[in-house]
């Protein structure tokens, strides 16, 4: 039987985060099914959560100062920004030498099947390895077997993704979603250039229900081959280049903790299908978070309540309200909704487009009252359906509620 302080289960880059920091005060065992650590996803930050982290800066591999949203008839918001593309072999790899150097254990391609809580401690089973630990860190996201048999997530929809990386034949603007009209609900293409002459191209499929034959390749292989993106990329099947595919619940953690477990990285925040918000989340709090967990080591308070009153919020309650409901309408809107969003990304100013969708838009009354008087202006647009949401569902809320 392994013995450790902390085990990990997922070696995603919110497992590696956390691992990084928790390896230098305690033992951790770090749990991945996959026969190597997961690299098949690509991440886009905002600038300012790199602060206080600055020694990450070597596996950013690009910087954008603009990204395009485009609606199905060509209406583009190109929004400002201090954009960082992710190089995701690097940052993993770097994440995995700090925690390896400082003790971390890595169980790769063990997978994670049972667990039994215990008085003073967590027996869990991967493979054929049984492993007491003081506390369970999970980091597998909402397909987790613990987040499904505790009941913990309600679960809204899903994004149906694949993408893959293709060869660049010309240098053009980055695109975050482009409404293409390739099904009967709307589909989102984003194409991310690299420093090296590539782009990460996907194809996300929002929907209320997932369904087996919701296979979107052949859509994307026409996007590739054949649209007008065709005269920007070189796409040739055979090569041995990366490829994405995922079938991403999106949804809300109602309890952040249980007895002697947390949850961390996409299960902890309210869309998770979003790449941006997912590590720009992750890098502002996953030191904060670290900490927490080592004062509840520390003073033995491990219990959930006491684990939920302990862990920093992925993101204040007002983020977080907005989030869910412009993820939830994406979920269900047509793509006219879609060009009344580009519509309003076009008109207004880009710092708080960007508070907005990176989940550190600031609620002041003055903040508030911008964004009202917009929507009052446009009260057909999408901006003013969110606001709408927004408020109905903070003025549903119990007060005192901050999770």
């Amino acid at each position: 039987m392994l013995v450790a302080d902390i085990a990990v289960i997922g070696a995603g880059i919110s497992g590696l985060l956390l691992a990084s920091v928790l390896s230098a005060r305690h033992s951790v065992v770090v749990l991945e099914q996959a026969d190597a650590i997961p690299l098949g996803k690509y991440w886009l930050t905002e600038a300012r959560a790199l602060n206080g982290h600055e020694e990450l800066s070597t596996s950013i591999d690009r910087h954008y100062k603009a990204l395009d949203f485009v609606a199905y008839d060509g209406l583009r918001a190109t929004v400002s920004g201090n954009y960082h593309l992710w190089d995701t072999q690097r940052l993993t790899d770097q994440l995995s030498r700090i925690s390896t150097a400082q003790g971390a254990r890595f169980l790769i391609g063990h997978r994670f099947y049972s667990f039994e809580q215990a008085v003073d401690g967590i027996i869990l089973r991967a493979n054929a390895e049984q492993i007491n630990a003081k506390l369970l860190i999970d980091c597998m996201g909402f397909g987790s077997p613990i987040v499904g048999a505790k009941g913990v997530a309600h679960l809204t929809g899903y994004y149906i993704l694949h993408g893959c990386e293709v060869q660049n034949k010309c240098e053009f603007s980055p695109v975050a979603l482009d409404n293409v009209l390739l099904h009967r609900h709307p589909m989102f293409f984003e194409l991310f250039p690299t420093s090296h002459g590539t782009s990460h191209a996907a194809l996300i499929l929002p929907s209320r229900h997932f369904k087996p034959d919701h296979a979107i390749k052949p859509e994307l292989n026409f996007i590739l081959q054949k649209s007008h993106y065709s005269d920007y990329i070189r796409w040739n099947p055979s090569e041995k280049l990366s490829s994405y595919f995922g079938i991403i619940p999106v949804g809300r953690l109602i309890r952040p903790a249980i007895d002697r477990i947390v949850f961390f990285g996409e299960a902890g925040q309210s869309n998770p299908a979003a790449s941006a918000v997912g590590l720009t989340r992750m890098l502002h709090i996953y030191r904060e978070f670290a900490e927490a967990i080592t004062n509840s080591l520390t003073k033995g308070r491990l219990r959930g309540q006491e684990l939920c009153k302990a862990l920093p919020p992925a993101m204040d309650t007002l983020n977080r309200t907005f989030q869910e409901v412009a993820f939830e309408q994406l979920l269900s809107g047509d793509s006219d909704a879609f060009r009344l969003l580009v519509r309003d990304l076009a008109a207004y100013p880009a710092d708080v487009v960007n508070g907005l969708i990176f989940a550190d838009f600031r609620f002041t009354p003055s903040s508030v009252r911008r964004l009202l008087a917009y929507a009052i202006r446009n009260p057909d647009g999408t901006l003013a359906r969110y606001m709408a949401g927004f408020l109905s569902r903070i003025m549903r809320r119990p007060f005192g509620t901050v999770r």
